[in-house]
């Protein structure tokens, strides 16, 4: 099985955690914990999160039946006080779940939480969980309206674009990470945490990344319903995550890579287009609780924490290493795509501005004119590209008052192991990210070209003020 570099701290990712990772991931195939027989003795660290206000790295014990246990370490949200009152004189007792990083797991509480201090001091939780949900799969979704990446309706030969499979899950992904926790007054459980994240820690994308990829195992694992027959959860079509990367916001929108499967085991991966502005509504004191909470935490050093419960699963859809094909397609096809896409708003807002420009294309920083096409071809083949670009040279700013000047600008794509990136910049932000065997689309096209526009506005407004 190919495998993707872990490019996190290898003092803390050691062959030892892999190893326990790998190996539990492995018994779970093969045991159901609700019903195994003996107790699972695992000694693996883990991200365990109770509820929002309540998170903390542990060690999985092991379950008996339908009793989890777990060794608590220090806490990321919350403290010791929180934990032994967890589950008193809750108004929404539904809300009650465990989740378990490590394991792509979660599940509804039934009643009853015992706590003890061990003999090393430490405190012991055990809870009482429910069976698993049911899955469901991607045909029993439907099909629905398809929405354009800022949120619009699709619209196509006079009529609306329908989608279904994977596109409908993608869309139904995004709203539901889209739509704030307890916005909807009729369904208060719906929505998620993303926007309040994504407020309080879009600088630190390591702690971002994490948390969103709890909250996805949340929607898929543990129902939104106050109607206790109602057990189907928002993402329940989702088996698992696999990886999860935030990317450079476009238009109060997040780029969100994720991996995962669907439940028949089918691995995908995309870029999400997640909206992350929460509504005008005035938080309550609960809301404002959390947020006090949520920026306490990104102050204090248990931050690192959580880099100690990253995911480092490596699925069946990291297998697909690089393809020369793709990387012709993209040169050839896509990023001329992507230019014509932008150019309605380039000919409208930023070619107006100065004298001229020219456009030109690069393969690993060396300019298109220097090859012949049988060059390009040969190159690609052989595999030895690790970039190409677009490029733009905009001459002679010519607004009244302001000095000429110049602004050049580059769309590169960037050549990984196992995906590609599209990046302003060699250090920049990564704007879509994408594996090779997954298909680029308009919407993507669109996305990338309206963040190519929103580039060069910036860089064009960045020059005028360092001239005032």
């Amino acid at each position: 099985m190919h495998a993707r570099a872990v490019d996190l701290d290898a003092v803390t990712y050691t062959d030892v955690l892999l190893k326990a990772w790998k190996k539990a991931a492995e018994e779970k195939a093969s045991r159901a914990l609700l019903h195994a027989e003996r107790e699972i003795g695992t000694g693996l660290e883990t991200l365990i999160v109770l509820d929002v206000d309540l998170m903390f790295a542990g060690e999985w014990i092991g379950a008996r039946g339908d009793r989890w246990t777990f060794v608590v370490g220090d806490f990321l949200f919350g403290n010791i006080e929180r934990l032994r009152n967890f589950g008193k004189n809750e108004i929404l007792p539904r809300r009650r779940y465990v989740i378990i990083e490590s394991q792509n797991e979660g599940r509804l509480l039934q009643e009853g939480f015992d706590w003890h201090v061990n003999a090393k001091g430490l405190h012991e939780i055990t809870v009482r969980v429910y069976p698993e949900i049911p899955r469901t799969t991607l045909r029993e979704l439907g099909s629905d309206i398809a929405d354009t990446f800022d949120g619009d309706l699709l619209i196509g030969s006079g009529d609306f674009q329908m989608i279904s499979g994977a596109a409908h899950a993608k869309q139904v992904i995004e709203r539901n990470l889209g739509m704030p926790f307890g916005s909807w007054i009729a369904q208060p459980l719906m929505g998620s945490y993303f926007p309040m994240y994504y407020a309080a820690y879009q600088d630190n994308l390591p702690m971002l990344n994490r948390l969103i990829r709890m909250e996805l195992i949340r929607l898929m694992m543990i129902p939104s319903s106050l109607l206790e027959a109602d057990t189907n959860a928002p993402l329940s079509f989702v088996k698992s995550i696999t990886e999860v990367s935030v990317m450079a916001p476009l238009k109060g929108i997040a780029a969100v890579f994720v991996s995962l499967l669907w439940s028949d085991g089918t691995p995908w991966s995309d870029t999400l287009y997640v909206n992350y502005e929460q509504d005008d509504t005035e938080p309550d004191d609960e809301d404002q609780a959390i947020i006090a909470m949520l920026k306490q935490t990104f102050e204090q050093p248990p931050l690192v924490l959580l880099q100690k419960a990253a995911s480092l699963f490596k699925g069946r859809e990291l297998q697909v290493e690089r393809d020369n094909s793709v990387i012709q397609h993209l040169f050839n096809e896509t990023l001329p795509a992507i230019m014509a896409a932008a150019q309605p708003a380039m000919k409208q807002e930023i070619y107006p501005l100065f004298n001229s420009y020219e456009t030109s294309s690069s393969i690993d920083r060396r300019p298109f004119g220097f090859y012949t096409s049988a060059d390009i071809e040969l190159a690609v083949l052989k595999g030895n590209v690790s970039e190409i670009g677009s490029h733009i040279i905009l001459r002679g700013f010519k607004k009244a008052g302001v000095d000429a000047f110049d602004i050049y600008a580059d769309l590169y794509v960037l050549f990984d192991d196992y995906s590609l990136s599209f990046k302003p910049a060699h250090h920049g932000p990564v704007w879509h990210k994408k594996l090779y065997d997954a298909e680029i689309t308009g919407e993507d096209i669109r996305a990338i070209a309206t963040q190519w526009v929103e580039h060069l506005a910036k860089l064009i407004t960045r020059q005028i003020d360092s001239m005032r």
